[in-house]
């Protein structure tokens, strides 16, 4: 029988499916025939949809500090009620003032429903099971989203014309991600006053001169490693495609990536229960790092590109929980929801430019050049990661002198 405790985070799981998948992963499919029905160059309306990321970004510490103070029960599911009327609202746009509303509401809304939100979200509930193990159970579920949500919206599309879609969509995300916000929440809370938890018993935060450096350094580290992220969503096929592949090569290769960020996920889960944060952090950015490197080296080859595409995969999976579980064990429980927000709020100001960056190295250098652009990125966010402060190390440093004067 499932620990009782699991099914908070099962629910999430659930809930964050659908939330990317009506938030994000649908804009691919719908944007393009929005954009030539409504007159639109395609570069124009994802300009939009980078304008809605960066307006979404500016809402995310609100919505960090209310999972603090309310929890995220009321949070979530007031937060899914909006997100929804927003999708629904996409279906009824006839100008591109209509459509840049409607798609600043739902990026807007979406910060209150998505993985920062839900991570901060399940670190309040008073669970026996650690907020590391539950933000990995979070994210296994959320790696399947492109997988499932790109064919599905290309079938209700074809059938049923982007209007219909966008509708369906809306209402396919008030009902079933509001009730499970609504019930899976409910329970106990940690009190922000109290003894902020970790992920284990034995993990020290960081304190004084440290947790500031440690802070500057993840935050730039985050910024980094995420940059490329929305790159690759938007340039794969085409940058593979001038390595010497066909469309159907490059696609392929790309549907690869969202089964392999859930096998990532699945085995860090597997292991998290005696992996430090860090740790985990340095392994996303190594196997990212180590894709990328097949890639520029063979990826002309159908072998090579499969290959670079699983290993980018699940450091990109891995990653994502690294992205909840670090400032947790860095900081504590106490403000992360807010910590959260902000963090996502200076990665989202930055990488909304990330598209039309490597977008232009594309169309100047060429693909090759564009891939090992986002390979320098990479290798940054590791510099910068060898800056952050492991307070499990000055812990045992500060215990040691402490010691000395009674062993003298």
């Amino acid at each position: 029988m499932i620990n009782r405790d699991y099914l908070p985070a099962i629910g999430l799981g659930f809930t964050q499916i659908m939330g990317y998948g009506t938030l994000m992963y649908a804009y691919a499919i719908l944007l393009p025939a929005m954009a030539a029905d409504l007159g639109l160059s395609l570069s124009y309306i994802f300009g939009i949809f980078s304008l809605g990321l960066f307006f979404g970004g500016l809402f995310a510490p609100l919505a960090g500090k209310l999972v603090d103070r309310i929890g995220g029960r009321w949070v979530m599911t007031v937060g899914t009620i909006l997100a929804a009327c927003a999708v629904m609202s996409l279906s009824v746009v006839e100008s591109r003032t209509g459509l840049f509303v409607a798609i600043l509401l739902a990026e807007g809304a979406g910060m209150f429903v998505l993985y920062n939100v839900a991570f901060a979200s399940i670190a309040r509930l008073d669970l026996s099971v650690p907020p590391q193990r539950s933000i990995s159970i979070i994210t296994l579920f959320g790696g399947v989203a492109s997988t499932i949500f790109w064919p599905l919206t290309l079938a209700l599309y074809t059938a049923l014309g982007w209007q219909m879609t966008w509708m369906v969509l809306g209402i396919a995300l008030l009902i079933t991600c509001t009730p499970v916000h609504f019930f899976c929440l409910r329970g106990a809370e940690v009190k922000p006053d109290s003894m902020p938890r970790t992920s284990a018993p034995n993990w020290p935060q960081l304190t004084g001169p440290a947790r500031r450096r440690g802070m500057l350094w993840m935050v730039v580290s985050f910024v980094f490693s995420g940059y490329l992220m929305g790159a690759v969503m938007t340039l794969w096929v085409t940058n593979v495609q001038d390595l010497g592949h066909s469309a159907a090569m490059a696609a392929l290769a790309g549907a690869v990536i969202g089964p392999f960020k859930t096998v990532g996920r699945f085995l860090e889960m597997l292991v998290s229960r005696n992996m430090y944060p860090l740790f985990t952090y340095a392994l996303s950015l190594g196997l990212m790092l180590s894709g990328f490197g097949v890639l520029l080296s063979v990826g002309f080859t159908l072998p090579g590109v499969m290959l670079a595409a699983a290993l980018y995969g699940m450091g990109d999976g891995i990653k994502t929980i690294a992205r909840g579980t670090l400032p947790l064990a860095l900081f504590g429980a106490k403000g992360y929801g807010a910590r959260l927000g902000w963090i996502s709020f200076v990665q989202m100001s930055v990488n909304a430019s990330a598209p039309f960056a490597f977008a232009w190295a594309t169309q100047t250098f060429g693909g090759w050049w564009s891939f090992a652009a986002m390979t320098v990125c990479l290798c940054a966010a590791i510099a910068t990661y060898t800056y952050i402060p492991d307070p499990r190390r000055d812990h045992d440093d500060t215990a040691q002198d402490r010691r000395m004067p009674e062993n003298s």
